[in-house]
């Protein structure tokens, strides 16, 4: 929402304000007072100045550096940046064990006892899951700082998304990779885990051309006394926000109301539409910001794959049947 404030010229953005929906008004003096301090704005350390959301507690504020020990590991250096944390390359000190590791750290945000209960979840989560196509837990704990840390299998591949195009994979083997994806995704539904983020960039590919199903940072357990699999919101969830990304979340996601299976089952044919068509189901116009996306998930028809694709696919599929 800040994102399509700061889109619009100085003198709309207070009207912009006033004609918020009645859900989103709560986040209205938020809002302007972040919109009021254009000096830091401006600033390149602008995130890291927001005001502090959290209430019950200081905040726990978090960074990493190349070559700093964390528990028994040392950081060699950043892999990536995600909603919830951050993941380096990793080596063991102690001589436990001969084999870097992807290490996840939590972000700046939430106070210490949410982000602690956030990794022991899943860490529990993960320790449960043993599957070819699964990235796997080796170690957690948290370190003499109070910075809880995972230590997952170092997976070195590239999205599911880049590996297609740049081997110009052709549909048939698209859909071997992705049933790949839906056999992991089955396994964890099996042991009543939820994913909740399913995207290209947290499926893998190596380079035998073996997926690996990566962060399980926002599963859940699926609480069975529920009903039909369904997952309500924890006060986990109302403490530290939802965590996902629109772009690939169900419909139920986007209304914040109870997360299934069918999420995730969703969420894997967004991925799978993206991958047969080259681009995503829901179209927005350039720069109309997130409520416009999150009303084309809500309500729009997107158009078939097999429309949606470019005609030479279109083609070639039709030539070889």
């Amino acid at each position: 929402m800040l994102d399509t404030a700061l889109s619009l010229p100085p003198g709309e953005r207070e009207s912009w304000l006033e004609e918020l929906p009645p859900e989103h008004e709560s986040l209205r003096h938020l809002l302007r007072d972040l919109l009021g301090r254009e000096d830091v704005l401006k600033l390149r350390g602008f995130l890291a100045t927001l005001p502090k959301l959290t209430t019950d507690a200081a905040p726990m504020e978090i960074g990493a550096a190349t070559g700093e020990v964390i528990g028994p590991y040392r950081l060699l250096r950043e892999l990536g940046v995600g909603g919830m944390g951050s993941v380096w390359l990793a080596e063991r000190m102690d001589g436990a064990l001969k084999r870097n590791v992807a290490l996840k750290l939590p972000h700046v945000g939430g106070t210490r006892a949410s982000l602690a209960e956030r990794m022991a979840r899943e860490r529990d989560i993960l320790a449960a899951l043993e599957h070819p196509h699964i990235a796997r837990l080796y170690d957690a704990g948290v370190a003499s700082d109070g910075r809880p840390y995972l230590a997952l299998e170092y997976v070195q591949g590239e999205p599911i998304d880049g590996f297609c195009e740049r081997h110009a994979l052709d549909i048939d083997a698209r859909l071997r990779l992705v049933l790949q994806v839906a056999r992991a995704v089955a396994y964890a539904h099996a042991h009543l885990i939820v994913h909740r983020d399913l995207k290209p960039s947290n499926i893998q590919v190596d380079a035998e051309g073996q997926v690996h199903l990566l962060d399980f940072g926002i599963a859940k357990l699926l609480d069975t006394g529920a009903g039909a699999g369904a997952v309500p919101e924890s006060q986990l969830t109302r403490l530290t926000g939802r965590a996902l990304t629109p772009e690939y979340a169900s419909p139920e996601q986007i209304r914040g109301e109870s997360v299934s299976t069918a999420s995730d089952v969703y969420s894997l044919g967004v991925v799978l539409y993206e991958l047969l068509t080259g681009a995503r189901p829901y179209r927005t116009k350039p720069g109309s910001g997130p409520l416009s996306l999150t009303d084309a998930i809500l309500s729009a028809e997107p158009a078939r794959p097999s429309e949606a694709a470019p005609r030479a696919s279109r083609h070639c599929r039709r030539a070889r049947r």
